[in-house]
């Protein structure tokens, strides 16, 4: 049986939302989708829909009275359906932090609904988002759209963080990757959900051999994992793929977010600012 609300993974796209759905779901008492983004399609089909419609469909009616009552039930139902050992349930999309409209659908459907929010270096994350190609070999994404995504996600993620009556836990993707069992076995202690030997194992089997998952674009097998050596990286792929004229609105960009999860600090800041100047 289905234990309490859902829990839902989000964050910046290329910040490790796809990894870190797949420890989770490595549980055999959880059922955490991979972007079945089944969420917006309950916010779409009780809220933007009927308001897209017209007039009689956003006044007081009973057919959306009725959707709005029975469909956060077939929802709960398609997740005990498909996996009937399933306790704890959700799903990972990091666009549920695209639109805090749909978030607070959630939370007015589930009102116990979990949030992990995992954070990437901003740098690390609009420089793998310029990289990203499609099969056309055409990029995934303008580096300018890059930037304003990467900052809105995390601004709509984060104002659920400033809420006292949401449930919310923040996860560091250079803490995950450096020690995988530790900060998943932690994730779990926050949900309220017993630690399970197939996430540890899981875990440690991807710190002797990483799997890639949704088209890294860097390689964590040869990487150097401490904090420093992450923190390098994303500088040097950020510096790589940003142009050099634009480096400096850039970095001022993400700098509240650089300071606020611990990336930089405000002295290695004006540091990184100044050596900006000298390099153009």
């Amino acid at each position: 049986m289905l234990e309490s609300d859902p829990i839902l993974v989000l964050g910046a796209p290329r910040s490790g939302t796809t990894y870190l759905q797949s420890i989770l779901d490595r549980h055999p008492r959880v059922e955490l989708t991979n972007e079945l983004r089944v969420f917006t399609w309950l916010h779409e089909a009780t809220k933007s829909l009927p308001a897209e419609i017209g007039a009689e469909m956003a006044k007081p009616n009973p057919f959306v009275q009725q959707l709005e009552e029975e469909l956060p039930g077939v929802v709960r139902r398609h997740y005990a359906e498909r996996a009937p050992d399933a306790r704890w349930w959700g799903d990972k999309n990091p666009h549920y932090a695209a639109d805090p409209a749909v978030l607070e659908t959630v939370l007015d459907c589930y009102p116990n609904a979990q949030f992990v929010h995992i954070v990437r270096d901003p740098r690390a994350v609009v420089a793998s988002l310029a990289r990203k190609i499609h099969d056309d070999g055409q990029p995934w994404i303008p580096l300018d759209v890059a930037h304003v995504m990467v900052v809105e996600h995390l601004q709509n993620a984060v104002a659920l963080e400033e809420r006292p009556d949401v449930r919310y836990q923040r996860v560091r993707y250079e803490d995950l990757v450096q020690d995988d069992a530790a900060v998943a076995g932690q994730v779990l202690d926050e949900l309220g959900i017993p630690r399970a030997d197939e996430v540890q194992d899981y875990c440690e089997r991807q710190q002797q051999e990483r799997s890639p998952v949704s088209g890294p674009t860097t390689d964590l097998g040869r990487a150097d994992l401490s904090l420093e050596g992450l923190r390098r990286a994303s500088r040097r792929a950020w510096r790589e793929t940003v142009p050099a004229e634009r480096q400096r609105e850039s970095l001022m960009m993400f700098a509240p977010w650089l300071i606020r999860f611990g990336y930089e600090d405000p002295a290695s800041l004006d540091a990184e600012n100044r050596a900006l100047g000298e390099s153009v």
